[in-house]
């Protein structure tokens, strides 16, 4: 309980309580400023004359109450001493006034006691070496410096900085205070040079607590700087207190450069602290709520290569961490060596600073500017060869490979391919996403096999133990995510929120509804896009001839598509040449169809009428030369299986310009020999449709399938959609279903349904009743009464039935 009280106390506890001061402490009747709270106080409540800081609760220790020249008090210690209560009664009061429960558990009291008196005795050193600063006559060569940086009394106070005069007046302060030499000889460990050659002091601060400290010469001694000794720089950024804003965290290297930035208002700069970021620092930073890492590291002419390597390291840790935006800048070369936050404040003002962080780039487009940076230099010195083009590319998939969240992966990838000088090279986004999918999903297996053996390792060695109980637990914890690794790839699209802009531009290019070319009951009938329709009937009633309609229909009406007719039925020339019978759609013989199956077996055009010649000519060879010719209507007799007959169809996807597939008809459709073989009929009929909803869905376009009725079907009455043949429930994967019957065959019926029937107007010879079954989206159970030429084929809509192309 101890560590978890701590941690609660630290991490949630101050942070939260930090903003309502002045409501758990109105005795000092405390004051909002920039560094954080004030009053004209002492400790015990008391007035000051006229010091209106005297007492402190500031951004840096939110957690600490401070008298300038006085005590420094945990706000638990303080409330312990003002209310004379135990100390978890101090931690509830203050819990209390900003609604936080405390954890459950007992609570050891020596653990917190020890954690308490090493942190309040660290900040005790910090408030000493700070009245040095200020009042000591030994720190003007300190104050000098500070001053040659720029650094006004304000920032210095601000930035807490301090100077030691040496270390045994510093271990004397700290005895007087009450503290026992055996704490102070544990917590306060310092090292030869501090406190002679290396006298101004920085608080190593982070989340509120001061760890240990910096110490740095001001003269020509080297190193520039010594830590103290045990300083736990891995538990946390430097100068990093409570997160807050945007919730971003800027890292730069140096803790003046965090402390100058700090002090001027530029919110969560914190500092590397070391050479290095470490995990452990990016960890405790998304505890106390960061979102986000925004990288500004010193640039420096001749070190270009040195500083990208650093970057890229520290990307790599912070994503590894599992935070996928982080941002880097790059400073502006104020010549003359090196350009740190700190130097840019100083000549350019923090308004520069302010600007290099909002013009921050997504590590991903950083890291795309290093490679092209990298291989422009090339280019320039020699020219781009094969090879150097190849590893730029190598280059480019490796990166994009190691972008583990979907969205920015997409933008990275977007950002390659739209670049002028990548389009020449032929390079889609496309094929880029192939390549860099097989790459990460590769990996993903790779790490995947390294998880399950190491489980299986863990495992082994419980069982080796005798513990095979908790082997078996193990591996039913561990396995489900194990699973799951080799799908991060696949699953990381589910994660991409949907943009308003890409919803706009999905829309603008989705294929709109067809227009079938016939009205139904009033409204248009349209063949909805990225769906099937199917079209039924009972056996003979002019099922393909209906399907010729619309495909004629479409193809007329549609100059910059190809539409693509499958038949499973007829072959090739007999639909072409019925489909070109439909097109003249005028009775140049007793029989059309034998007459133009002669012409075009004989070349002979005897048995057409003498006053039709001419117009079949005319007429025969605009249908070649502006729909065949032209490829906008393509008639193919099929015995592709239906797996073959979805991959024809993305292949015109991807190579032609189809607007729409037309099949004829669905129960002639078979799965792949072997595949799915203990699948009943109407199980294999289903599979097929669905895999054909799918590769509609997939590719935008309008499916539209011819169907027969099951003999249940004897009247115009028994039309219904769960009535097609052979097909279980397929109406519910079709968008549209229109069921239709050939007035020309007679119903079964009983009196009561032919009465009904001829009330529908549904008994007229040469006319079908059609019907819309489904219609998502739309309405169902239009009727409408077509009027269908035999001889012809042609089938429209009557004269008073509304508008059609072929009226």
């Amino acid at each position: 309980m101890s560590k978890e009280i701590t941690g609660w106390i630290k991490y949630e506890l101050y942070p939260t309580l930090f903003e309502s001061i002045d409501t758990a402490l109105p005795e000092h009747y405390f004051k909002r400023y920039s560094g954080g709270w004030r009053s004209k106080t002492y400790l015990d409540g008391s007035p000051h004359k006229n010091r209106a800081d005297k007492t402190v609760v500031t951004k840096k220790a939110p957690g600490y109450i401070l008298e300038q020249g006085g005590d420094t008090l945990s706000l638990v210690d303080y409330v312990m001493r003002r209310d004379g209560v135990e100390f978890i009664q101090a931690v509830k009061t203050l819990a209390d006034v900003v609604g936080l429960q405390l954890p459950k558990g007992e609570f050891n009291q020596e653990s917190y006691q020890r954690y308490k008196d090493q942190a309040t005795l660290l900040e005790d050193c910090n408030s000493y070496f700070i009245y040095c600063l200020e009042n000591s006559t030994g720190a003007d060569e300190v104050r000098a410096y500070l001053s040659s940086r720029g650094y006004s009394d304000e920032d210095i106070k601000a930035m807490e900085l301090g100077y030691i005069p040496d270390q045994d007046k510093l271990f004397k302060y700290l005895l007087s205070k009450g503290y026992s030499q055996s704490l102070i000889d544990e917590v306060v460990k310092l090292n030869k040079g501090i406190g002679s050659t290396h006298r101004l002091t920085i608080p190593y601060r982070s989340g509120g607590s001061v760890k240990g400290f910096k110490f740095r010469t001001v003269g020509d001694h080297k190193p520039k700087y010594l830590n103290s000794t045990g300083l736990d720089r891995l538990g946390g950024f430097f100068n990093l207190s409570g997160i807050k804003g945007d919730k971003d965290v800027v890292i730069v290297e140096g803790e003046l450069d965090s402390l100058s930035a700090t002090a001027r208002g530029v919110e969560n700069v914190v500092a590397i602290g070391g050479s290095s970021i470490a995990p452990e620092q990016v960890r405790d930073a998304i505890k106390r709520g960061a979102k986000s890492f925004t990288l500004c590291l010193d640039t420096e002419p001749g070190k270009e290569e040195e500083t990208a390597k650093r970057i890229t390291s520290a990307i790599e840790v912070i994503l590894g961490e599992g935070v996928n935006r982080v941002y880097i800048v790059t400073l502006p070369d104020l010549g003359g060596g090196k350009t740190d936050p700190d130097r840019l404040i100083k000549e350019s003002g923090v308004e520069a600073l302010r600007e290099a962080l909002i013009g921050a780039l997504p590590y991903y487009e950083y890291k795309l500017q290093e490679t092209l940076n990298k291989y422009g230099k090339i280019e320039e010195e020699r020219g781009l060869q094969p090879k150097d083009i190849d590893r730029l590319l190598d280059e480019v998939v490796e990166t994009a490979s190691q972008i583990p969240d979907a969205t920015d992966r997409d933008r990275y990838k977007k950002l390659f391919t739209s670049l002028e000088a990548i389009k020449e090279l032929g390079i889609s986004e496309e094929s880029l996403s192939i390549t860099v999918d097989r790459l990460t999903s590769t990996r993903d297996k790779e790490a995947q096999a390294k998880e399950f053996k190491k489980l299986l390792s863990e495992a082994t060695q419980l069982q080796d133990k005798g513990e095979t109980d908790k082997a078996l637990e193990l591996l039913d914890s561990k396995v489900k995510e194990v699973k799951l690794k080799d799908k991060a790839t696949e699953f990381s699209s589910l994660m991409i929120p949907i943009k308003e802009n890409e919803l706009k531009e999905r829309q603008a290019n989705k294929p709109e509804s067809l227009n079938s070319g016939y009205t139904i009951g009033g409204e248009p009938l349209l063949l909805p896009s990225g769906a099937i329709s199917i079209f039924t009937a009972p056996t003979s009633h002019g099922k393909t001839t209906f399907l010729i309609n619309l495909a004629l229909n479409v193809a007329t009406a549609s100059p910059d598509k190809e539409t693509y007719l499958f038949s499973y039925e007829e072959d090739g020339d007999s639909i072409l040449i019925n489909t070109l019978n439909t097109y003249l759609d005028e009775e140049i013989s007793s029989n059309n169809r034998r007459t133009l199956k002669s012409y075009f077996t004989t070349g002979s055009t005897e048995y057409i009428k003498s006053q039709s010649k001419d117009y079949f000519t005319a007429n025969k060879d605009k249908f070649f030369r502006e729909l065949i010719d032209t490829r906008r209507l393509n008639i193919h007799y099929s015995s592709y299986n239906s797996d073959t007959l979805i991959e024809a169809i993305r292949y015109l996807h991807k190579h032609a310009k189809p607007g729409a597939i037309f099949i004829d008809y669905i129960q002639l459709l078979n799965l792949p020999e072997g595949k799915y073989k203990t699948y009943s009929r109407q199980e294999e009929i289903k599979e097929i449709c669905i895999a054909l909803k799918d590769v509609a869905v997939e590719t935008g376009l309008p499916i539209i399938l011819g169907a027969q009725f099951n003999r249940e079907v004897v009247n115009q009455l028994r039309i219904h959609a769960t009535k097609i043949g052979e097909a279980g429930d397929i109406e519910r994967i079709a968008n549209l279903i229109v069921g239709f019957w050939n007035n020309n065959f007679k119903p079964l019926a009983t009196d009561g349904e032919l009465k009904e029937i001829n009330n529908k107007g549904a008994t007229t010879p040469d006319t079908l009743y059609t019907t819309i079954l489904k219609n998502r989206g739309g309405r169902v159970g239009l009727e409408e009464i077509l009027s269908f030429n035999g001889n012809t084929g042609r089938i429209k809509n009557s004269s008073n039935s509304g508008s059609s192309y072929f009226k």
